[in-house]
């Protein structure tokens, strides 16, 4: 037995002598006693707030105090409940409502700030709908519903406190069983950092360029185009120098992400307003995507498959370099502006799903993160074509919001078993509004143009957003194509109800490494304490251990091991881990 061997066993017993000296209490998890209570709960009364435009109503059955507001026919209409005497904080919210006339929307403000949009599905019986979280700050605040779609009845408002987020449930592994090395190192960076921290981006390399050269920092995300590269364009002229932009941003170490301005196979209206290049849209094209994929022997099928075919020489000249790729088809499809969303959302999903197929098994393409851009359930393909999901977001000028209610939408679509990006933003969200609202998106990526106007994001934002720390940039990335050249495997030696002995074998990849980090999220009110041959932290659920002077290089191939005390109330699963090469 080795002298550091020994000491590390007289160590852990000398830590367990003492925790089962202490009382059972004192190694719970802080709150833990409490932790079956559940948080307060304030109802506010819509007869009770100032109504604009609407009236109290009390012919409908089943409301809650002396009536509801009704009336929501025009968009100035508005209800405003006054919540008085808050400590703050962050508050999850509910609105209580009837909507006898189908699905409708309204528009959220807290203190006058608009904060989003809320869903309000048909119904005939009083119902609560979740409207994600709020900030509220110290003291009196307003919290206003403002219709945007009427004709519905709204009883009441509850506030609760909101707890953390739980940890997601998000494993980093991707649905290409054949994807390469990089992509694979890149989701699980992506994976890794999804709630610790956010990347920026920036749409297209000239926009990058004036970012760099204006904030002093470059983003950590280059998106690009594949829009030239359509065969309906290429035909009529064009030429594009995306993929070498990509080569050229891959070079520097950035991470690449593109989508695909698809213009439409054939079908071209092609007259003023409605001109060739604007082909994409649905309104500049007569192409039937429903008709076209119940043919698969017809032309335009047939155009599809060359169109993708032509998209996959481009990604492949990336694949050939090792450039792995955040892709993004069909944008936007549920809007309808564009034809791969006009036909609804069955074609739409079909189309991606045939993308997905012809890619991977024909094209050979497997160097693709696929990242669904959507939040509406209806149009999502299914989590065997999905690595990712996002939505774009373009709010008033000068909204620099967290888009959370959007982020929950999100995290719905996929049970939290997905990481959620913000892949088009015309406004970037404020870095401390992220925080408040636990609205933990891996990137944002601003629109082309967005970051030089004013009204949208003005210089001295840019430079904050660029200079907070919870915010990553090009310089603190890291090497993201070799992310992850280690595995860490859990084992719990030693149990006796409240308190445990977990070791944790490190195990080098195909390369050397000269340091490295495991992470995790407990979530059994589990506490990492003292730990052995690793500094070991736990903040939160999230626990990080980092090597020791001593253990940090490992060959290929080769493993250490370090141990920790731990505590636990209820129940104590192992959880995953997260093995970070350094």
């Amino acid at each position: 037995m080795s002298p550091r061997t020994h000491r590390r066993g007289r160590l852990v017993r000398l830590l367990v002598a003492c925790l089962l000296t202490l009382p059972a209490a004192a190694v719970l998890a802080p709150g833990a006693a409490h932790a079956a209570d559940p948080p307060p709960t304030t109802v506010y009364q819509a007869e009770d707030a100032a109504l604009d435009g609407v009236t109290v109503g009390t012919s409908v059955p089943g409301y809650q105090g002396t009536g509801y507001a009704e009336g929501f026919d025009t968009a100035s209409d508005s209800v405003t409940f006054t919540v008085p005497d808050s400590p703050g904080g962050l508050y999850s919210l509910s609105v209580r409502y009837d909507g006898p006339y189908g699905d409708k929307k309204a528009n959220l403000l807290v203190n006058d700030a608009g904060v989003g949009e809320i869903s309000l599905p048909g119904t005939t019986d009083w119902t609560d709908a979740a409207a994600g979280n709020v900030l509220l700050k110290a003291g009196t605040n307003t919290v206003t519903v403002v219709d945007d779609w009427g004709w519905y009845l709204i009883d009441s408002i509850s506030l609760t406190p909101a707890p953390p987020r739980p940890p997601h449930q998000v494993t980093g592994e991707l649905t290409d069983p054949q994807a390469t090395p990089e992509a694979k190192s890149l989701m699980k960076y992506l994976a890794a950092h999804y709630g610790q921290d956010i990347l920026s981006g920036q749409q297209g390399a000239a926009d990058e360029s004036w970012v760099e050269d204006n904030v002093g920092k470059a983003p950590a995300i280059e998106g690009l185009d594949m829009m030239d590269y359509s065969p309906s364009r290429v035909e009529r002229g064009t030429t594009s120098t995306e993929t070498e932009n990509a080569l050229a941003w891959d070079a520097r170490g950035g991470i690449v992400t593109f989508c695909w301005h698809w213009n439409a196979p054939s079908g071209l209206i092609d007259q003023p307003g409605k001109e060739w290049w604007r082909g994409f849209y649905t309104d500049s094209t007569t192409f039937d995507l429903q008709a076209a994929l119940a043919d698969p022997s017809g032309t335009d099928y047939q155009l599809l498959l060359r169109d993708i075919d032509a998209i996959a020489v481009q990604l492949g000249r990336l694949q050939d370099a090792g450039v792995p790729v955040i892709w993004r088809p069909l944008h936007e499809a549920e809007g309808g502006w564009f034809w791969w969303g006009a036909k609804g959302p069955e074609p739409a999903k079909a189309l991606y799903r045939l993308m997905h197929d012809r890619l991977t098994r024909v094209d050979g393409i497997h160097n693709l993160i696929w990242q669904w851009n959507s939040v509406d359930p209806a149009w999502y393909p299914g989590d065997d074509v999905v690595d990712m999901v996002s939505a774009d977001s373009y709010p008033q000028a000068g909204d620099h919001g967290p888009v959370a209610l959007t982020y929950d939408h999100e995290l719905s679509l996929t049970g939290d078993t997905k990481v959620a990006a913000l892949a088009e933003v015309g406004t970037i969200p404020d870095p401390d509004l992220l925080r408040a609202y636990q609205a933990q998106w891996s990137y944002f990526v601003a629109w082309s143009g967005s970051e030089q106007d004013p009204a949208s994001n003005d210089l001295d934002f840019l430079k904050r957003v660029y200079a907070d720390p919870y915010v990553v940039t090009l310089d603190e990335l890291g090497d993201v194509k070799h992310y992850g050249d280690c595995t860490a495997a859990y084992t719990v030696t030693a149990d006796w109800g409240n308190a445990f002995v977990a070791n944790v074998t490190v195990t080098a990849g195909p390369r050397d490494i000269d340091g490295w980090e495991v992470s995790w999220d407990y979530g059994g009110g589990q506490r990492a304490g003292g730990g052995w041959s690793a500094t070991v932290a736990q903040h939160g659920t999230r626990v990080t251990a980092t090597n020791a002077d001593y253990d940090g290089h490992l060959a290929a191939g080769g493993a250490t091991t370090f141990g920790f005390l731990g505590s636990y109330s209820g129940g104590n699963p192992p959880p995953t881990l997260t093995c970070t090469a350094r």
